[in-house]
């Protein structure tokens, strides 16, 4: 049938197109009426093609094309009609003329080029729509053992204190009166991403989504055209290139028209989503039985869904927390219980900044341990006036904490903040880069340096080897990334950006749009030294 709908489109178009230009040779009558007709069939062309492939591809009949081809064969038949007029009949050629202006007018009418644009519009989404459906198929006949789309963050060795909320996630999201939208919010650094990648994981929600959940990370950065191309890489085992859209409204339609064809139940989860980005989640408030989305945000969006705040850790998780993160055990001495005590309470009950300070004071005499509580001791002012200054107060504490000795790896963890935010940093990349900055000739010195990070909680190493590599002991590092909470990454652009603009080592450059830095703008800073130059830019690739 679709092939018969796109032959009868393209012939109605190339017989009226061989009769206006067969007239403007033999018949002088209406030649200047059927110039203006051939040249607004010319810019026809292009897109009667393309629709014509777009309804082949989907393989069943359009009725959209019913009016557009009435209207070529209304065309046709005035232009038979007309090639029968002679110079002698003046009352048929003002008949003719008028309306051959008329249908001349119906074609150049916007409303009906933006009625065929839409039509296309509609048809291609939907043709990449069909394509990406075939492929999930394909996909899970000949996969059983990954539950999701794409990878999710790694999780920590020990979890405390998320129990209770990841059943209270369940309840308000799989219930049968349950939520279809949910935010779980909570300050940076509560485990937010760690709960929701909990719940990706747990049997339960495994068992109801099966191999529809996604999770994407948008991030301050992100806008709806990121999420789109992760929802088109992610969702096709092949990896189809990314279709390109005209306008927003259409990547929005070609995103309503793909969750609304989905037949089984799916999990979106939009992790770490910025105050300000309000306009991504709205994009997502179509109504759907079957669907389910999960946001992580610092800010509460009500006119998106309902909220949910994760509280910070009690007393008692929290010691247990740092007790695992200093590898104390129960091997803890009275002084060191007490310091202990208060050491944590400074911490607010923040599982990262307890993890990293943990980590920072690990096999670490009691002498450190009194001289870091003291120096918190005296910025007590300021550390109880907000929750978010303490948190970032404790994790630049346990930064200041790498000596002299430790210079190199405190330079390498400011470096990781020159990389995107939530971006799996190649651990050959680190190494090429760090071999040049620092004239390091040796890789295993550069990964120790990692390592180093990653033991004090700076950093993440995400090792992807296969259990064969891993056994073999190799020494390759394609299969290794670094990864950073976003919270990590704000410090050390902060440490970065301590010294003035001419006397920087690393210089982070962002531009949204068309605003630009204002000294880069107005060029009246010296010559820059840094070493390290790193430019973020947001665009809107996927529109045309």
């Amino acid at each position: 049938m679709a092939m018969v709908a796109d032959f009868v489109l393209e012939k109605a178009f190339g017989a009226l197109y061989a009769g206006v230009e067969d007239l403007i040779i033999k018949n002088f009558i209406f030649k200047s009426l059927f110039n203006k007709v051939k040249s607004r069939l010319d810019d026809w062309a292009p897109l009667i093609k393309e629709m014509a492939q777009y309804t082949q591809k989907m393989d069943r009949p359009e009725k959209d094309l019913e009016a557009l081809k009435g209207v070529m064969q209304t065309g046709q038949e005035l232009v038979n009609e007309c090639s029968k007029i002679t110079r002698w009949s003046p009352f048929k050629k003002y008949k003719y003329a008028k309306k051959l202006q008329e249908w001349q007018e119906s074609l150049q009418s916007p409303l009906d080029r933006l009625k065929l644009q839409d039509t296309m519009n509609i048809m291609e989404i939907r043709v990449v729509v069909d394509e990406m459906q075939r492929d999930m198929l394909k996909q899970q006949s000949a996969e059983s053992s990954s539950s999701t789309r794409l990878e999710l963050p790694p999780l920590p060795k020990l979890i405390v204190g998320l129990d209770g909320p990841l059943n209270d996630l369940k309840e308000k999201l799989l219930a049968d009166d349950g939520v279809s939208r949910l935010v779980l919010t909570a300050p940076g650094g509560c485990g937010k991403t760690t709960l929701a990648t909990m719940f990706c994981e747990d049997e339960e929600v495994k068992g109801i989504f099966k191999k529809n959940i996604i999770f994407i990370t948008v991030s301050q950065k992100g806008n709806l055209e990121l999420v789109v191309k992760r929802l088109c890489e992610y969702l096709t085992s092949v990896r189809s290139p990314v279709p390109t859209f005209q306008n927003k409204v259409h990547m929005l339609q070609w995103m309503q028209t793909f969750f609304k064809s989905s037949q089984n139940p799916l999990l979106l989860v939009l992790d770490d989503i910025w105050s300000g980005s309000e306009s991504i989640l709205h994009s997502f408030q179509f109504e759907l039985s079957n669907y389910k989305i999960l946001v992580t945000s610092r800010s509460e969006f009500p006119n998106f869904g309902s909220s949910y705040h994760l509280k910070l850790l009690d007393d008692d998780k929290a010691m247990e927390l740092f007790y695992h993160s200093t590898s104390l055990g129960d091997k803890c001495s009275p002084d060191q219980e007490e310091l202990s005590r208060k050491i944590v309470k400074r911490c607010n009950g923040f599982p990262l900044a307890i993890t990293v300070v943990g980590r920072s004071l690990s096999g670490k005499p009691i002498e450190i341990w009194r001289q870091r509580e003291s120096e918190w001791s005296k910025d007590s002012s300021i550390l109880d006036s907000d929750p978010e200054t303490e948190l970032f107060l404790c994790l630049q504490s346990s930064l200041d904490a790498l000596d002299k000795r430790l210079a190199i790896v405190k330079d390498c963890y400011l470096d990781l903040g020159s990389f995107p935010e939530d971006k799996e940093i190649r651990v050959d990349d680190l190494i090429d880069m760090w071999a040049e900055l620092y004239d390091i000739d040796d890789d295993s010195v550069c990964f120790a340096n990692i390592y180093e990070l990653a033991n004090r909680n700076l950093a993440n190493l995400v090792d992807k080897r296969d259990s064969y590599m891993k056994m073999e002991g190799d020494d390759f590092y394609g299969e290794r990334f670094v990864t950073q909470h976003d919270l990590l990454r704000e410090l050390a652009i902060y440490n970065a950006k301590l010294d003035p603009v001419e006397q920087r080592q690393r210089m982070n450059i962002e531009i949204r749009g068309n605003k630009i830095p204002k000294w880069w703008r107005e060029q009246k800073c010296h010559p820059i030294k840094a070493r390290l130059l790193s430019i973020t830019t947001t665009t809107g690739a996927l529109i045309k």
